[in-house]
């Protein structure tokens, strides 16, 4: 389950193939969240699925190394930060928690020369820390699921 497949047509339809298309996928989910179904959950377990789709078959050892367990659980701390900092920022400001209209939005809009509303970007803030999160949090279960038969290999 965790050791390196000896197919050479199924790594190379793997990397090359559904592993790009996939996260792709993941990126336009996540890109039209806001304005259609989709968003940062559905985005993140959508990604986390071709990274796990990756470990599954080209072995844990090879798939890992670009994001190893101790980073991802790091990650998905990062994740929630920003989803718990998007929503006490308009405290500070006297709104509800995740009240989104009083964000402060003025100096992003002077940068990027492009209105953003406070909700909006509000939404925005919120969908890439769950996404962060969803992600990491699902290639993290799968490591920790696998750890078992890992160390059962070395014995």
């Amino acid at each position: 389950m965790t050791e390196r497949h000896d197919s050479v047509i199924l790594h190379f339809v793997v990397r090359v193939f559904m592993v790009p298309f996939i996260v792709m996928f993941g990126a336009y989910v996540f890109i039209h969240g806001e304005l259609s179904p989709g968003g940062g959950f559905q985005a993140g377990a959508i990604v986390a699925s071709a990274f796990v789709l990756a470990r599954l078959t080209l072995g844990t050892e090879h798939a890992s190394p670009r994001f190893p367990t101790r980073y991802l659980i790091w990650l998905a701390s990062f994740g929630v930060g920003i989803y718990v900092i998007a929503g006490m920022i308009p405290m500070f400001y006297g709104a509800n928690y995740l009240d989104y209209n009083s964000l402060p939005t003025a100096w992003f809009n002077d940068i990027a020369e492009h209105h953003r509303t406070a909700r909006a970007m509000g939404i925005f803030i919120v969908e890439v820390g769950v996404f962060i999160g969803v992600f990491s949090v699902l290639v993290t279960m799968y490591d920790y699921l696998t750890l078992r038969f890992r160390e059962g290999e070395d014995d």
